[in-house]
């Protein structure tokens, strides 16, 4: 039975629509090596809005009861794209498709997109709210979607907000007298609350500049070779080991993300079995309240202050989200079986707001191959993604088909390329009065500065273009951005 009020980590992602901390979407990305007529997309189209996606949070008057859900059918309307789209730019398409305002307080919540690709095909997206659902929800959803039958009807417990807002702090007062009562007679609470206020302290974060890669693999990894792999990739980056990994599990938590989440810390020379033995003591002691304090006490607070509370505890600077293996019910699309599905968050509208987390990483296995996904936050990353990650797979023997990478410009009108150079200049000033300060380390200015002169070019690059089109009587809209290694080529 689902219920129908928002759980702590629900309304952690929510807060996240509401201004604290960084926007958070899930994305699912078909392939299909057919083309895919749009009739074949209404039926799931529709099915999607009635079914688990197809509801919105509601905000109680009653002072102490918790967010709630209630059915909504509104929707976006199928985006499908008129003409094809180059098989160079797919990546960049589906990075577009999530790069969305999506509102799951008034709906809607989440949206599907369909184009066809110039090489012949289909690529799919449906991206929702990560308040809506988890990993695991958004592929239950595009499973019964894609049954072709009627949505199922979940059970759904209700109450009124009357008693929820009495069993909340009933609930709350009762864990809490607990909890003190510990730090009164136990010194091991009194320690956890301090370690955990140490650990509260503002991390160290980076303005978020977003950067994408995904590779095919004909292997499937454990979990703890997915995370062995992926501390590779982040040291073959520049990230300094051991580093910070947050690793997310399944939990018995009711809501719409039954997720928890645990701390590690990986080196390069960590083995897998060294790996597994970390997860499975953090696992023991996830992130959350401490000595013995209830989580749900940050229902009853202010968004601000409940944003405070729970944004540093589990914070790293990796995260490594395994999906798992994904089921047959997503496995074909309208018929047409799927050649690659890769499943990751996005970050919609996210630059320049802040984060500590630089790289995150998702794995998850169809019919045998897997797909990895990596998302970058970090700008000294931007240029080398692809090209570390591809060096690391090929070091370990596994080989894998890289989709373009996308670039750090995407098609854009003259105003926004303009916009977007003011940016980074802007951004480019405030690194070296920050370097002329002493606040930040010269060979991080230095691999910032690089990033940002690579995307200068890039502007630069397509405003050339978009003339040249112009002057040759072509639509400017059809120049599209080049990778950062053509536009290098062209100057050199």
């Amino acid at each position: 039975m689902i219920d129908d009020r928002l759980s702590v980590i629900d309304d952690i992602f929510l807060r996240t629509h509401r201004g604290f901390g960084l926007p958070v979407v899930l994305q699912a990305v078909w392939r299909c090596a057919e083309h895919v007529d749009r009739v074949d997309f209404a039926a799931i189209h529709a099915n999607l809005a009635y079914g688990r996606l197809g509801r919105r949070v509601v905000t109680p008057k009653i002072p102490g009861a918790r967010r709630r859900w209630i059915g909504s059918s509104d929707t976006l309307p199928l985006a499908y794209e008129s003409g094809p789209i180059p098989e160079s730019d797919v990546l960049g398409w589906a990075d577009a498709q999530g790069d969305i305002e999506l509102d799951p307080e008034h709906g809607p919540g989440w949206r599907m997109s369909v184009a066809p690709v110039d090489s012949g095909g289909t690529v799919v997206s449906l991206v929702c709210s990560h308040a809506l659902a988890d990993a695991a929800g958004l592929i239950a959803a595009a499973g019964e979607a894609f049954e072709g039958s009627a949505p199922r009807q979940h059970p759904i417990r209700h109450r009124s907000d009357p008693t929820d807002a009495v069993s909340l702090l009933a609930r709350v007062t009762e864990s809490s007298a607990r909890a003190i009562a510990g730090l009164i007679f136990r010194r091991e609470s009194r320690r956890e609350l301090a370690d955990y206020l140490r650990s509260s302290g503002r991390p160290e974060s980076h303005e978020a500049h977003i950067s994408t890669a995904v590779f095919e693999m004909e292997a499937a990894l454990t979990n703890s070779e997915f995370i062995s792999l992926v501390a590779q990739i982040a040291a073959e980056l520049g990230e300094p080991m051991p580093v910070s990994v947050n690793v997310p599990f399944r939990s018995e938590t009711p809501g719409a993300n039954g997720i928890g989440m645990a701390t590690i810390a990986v080196s390069v020379d960590d083995s897998p079995s060294d790996i597994k033995n970390a997860c499975k003591t953090a696992f023991a002691a996830p992130a959350g309240a401490p000595s013995g304090f209830p989580a749900e006490i940050v229902q009853l607070l202010p968004d601000s202050l409940a944003a405070g509370l729970t944004s540093s505890p589990g914070t790293a600077r990796v995260l490594c989200s395994n999906i798992g293996a994904l089921p047959e019910t997503i496995a074909s699309v309208g018929g047409h079986p799927a050649s690659a599905l890769v499943t990751r968050a996005l970050h919609p509208g996210a630059e320049l707001l802040r984060t500590t987390t630089a790289l995150s990483s998702y794995i998850s296995t169809l019919n045998g191959q897997s797909t990895l996904a990596l998302v970058t936050t970090d700008i000294r990353y931007a240029a080398i993604l692809t090209a570390r990650a591809s060096t690391v797979l090929a070091r370990r023997g596994l080989p894998a088909r890289s989709w373009a990478q996308r670039t750090s410009v995407k098609a854009m009108s003259e105003h926004d390329i303009y916009s977007k150079i003011e940016q980074l200049v802007a951004t480019e000033h405030k690194l070296r009065s920050q370097n002329e300060a002493g606040e930040i380390d010269p060979t991080e200015e230095k691999a910032q500065l690089a990033s940002i002169e690579h995307a200068l070019d890039q502007c630069w690059d397509l405003l050339r273009q978009r003339r040249a089109r112009h002057d040759a009587g072509k639509n400017p809209e059809g120049a599209e951005a080049n990778s950062v290694e053509q536009v290098e080529h062209y100057l050199q």
